[in-house]
């Protein structure tokens, strides 16, 4: 697949659609000052050429009990990529990535309750070289992918998309997996099922899916989205727009600080994730920056900055076949969408 050449104006709507992923042609093109029938052009374009798509985050208490676990693998007897392929097929595998240090594979596992993490993680130990897991259980997430901007877009655009959007968007997630009060209703289980595919999919689009009435539809839609129980969110292949260094950060913090220092680093452009897990090493980060420099300038200054840090280990993801339950590939762009079932 050739990838698309990129001019201001694709990147401008990037940028866009991570602030608001379900914003109409027509507002993105009132602050961009661009025609709306061009944006979508654009959109298919690029959708096409599998370098974006608009995928919905789910809340984790629609589809989990339990939080996420962070894996580290060890192997022997085999190449890190080998391993990986393999680890492709075991279930509720969120992300996966060949990083580097002493570990050399690392894994996200979310699945549906405690016990089915514990099989899981079991199921790993029996995957041809393996030789060690490492699972650290996350105990609290400030951060999430959905939150990183690749900032294309000027000052004014941004804080008019902002105002569009109401607020910036949410990263924080609560320290357990909450259910919804009462349970998912048929209609909303469909809706969610939908959006998790389409995060921009329409009131009329799915109820032609479901065969319900659009105006039916449009209210659960709506009810799904204000409940926060599925959040829009764009995917990109981020090596395609200049993001070529995705890195990881094991931070030991001093008792008490791990609170301020979370925030701290939620607060800079470069991070994806924040996590406190149970480690010797408290806080898990990760980041996406343009190359391997800009990692070391964001050590030795904006973490250097934060108080509480007593230590820090940093790690690069040389490959990354895995982001939130899409699979990607740097010649191919983004390709199958595991998206976990609904509890």
């Amino acid at each position: 697949m050739t990838r698309p050449l990129l001019d201001e104006l694709d990147r401008r709507l990037i940028g866009a659609l991570h602030l608001d992923p379900r914003a109409t042609w027509d507002d993105i093109g009132g602050i961009l000052a661009a025609d709306a029938s061009t944006l979508k052009r654009r959109y298919d374009r690029l959708y096409e050429a599998r370098m974006i798509r608009v995928i919905g985050q789910a809340d984790w208490g629609v589809h989990s009990t339990s939080m996420p676990v962070h894996v580290f693998l060890d192997i022997s007897g085999e190449t890190p990529l080998a391993v990986l392929d393999r680890l492709r097929d075991l279930p509720h595998l969120q992300l996966l990535a060949q990083i580097s240090g002493d570990y050399p594979l690392y894994a996200v596992v979310h699945a549906p309750s405690e016990a089915a993490t514990s099989q899981a993680i079991d199921r790993m130990f029996s995957v041809p070289g393996v030789r060690r897991v490492n699972a650290l259980p996350a105990l609290s997430t400030l951060r999430r992918g959905i939150t990183w901007d690749p900032r294309f877009l000027t000052d004014a655009e941004r804080d008019a998309l902002l105002e569009l959007v109401g607020s910036r968007p949410e990263g924080t997630a609560t320290a357990t997996a909450m259910p919804p009060a009462k349970p998912l209703s048929d209609a909303e289980r469909a809706v969610v099922a939908l959006l998790l595919q389409d995060g921009r999919a329409s009131a009329a689009s799915i109820a032609r899916a479901v065969g319900m009435a659009t105006s039916t539809a449009h209210r659960v839609v709506r009810r799904v989205l204000d409940e926060g129980w599925v959040k829009p969110r764009l995917e990109i292949v981020s090596e395609w727009l200049g993001f070529e260094t995705p890195f990881m950060l094991r931070l030991r913090v001093a008792p008490g600080d791990t609170p301020d220092v979370m925030r701290r680093i939620d607060q800079l452009p470069q991070t994806r994730l924040v996590a406190h897990v149970a480690s010797d090493l408290s806080v898990l980060a990760t980041g996406l920056v343009t190359d391997r420099s800009a990692v070391a300038h964001f050590v030795d200054h904006e973490l250097a900055a934060i108080p509480g840090v007593l230590g820090v280990g940093v790690g690069v993801m040389l490959a990354e076949p895995r982001r939130y339950w899409l699979d990607r590939d740097l010649t191919s762009g983004l390709g199958a969408f595991h998206a976990p079932a609904l509890l």
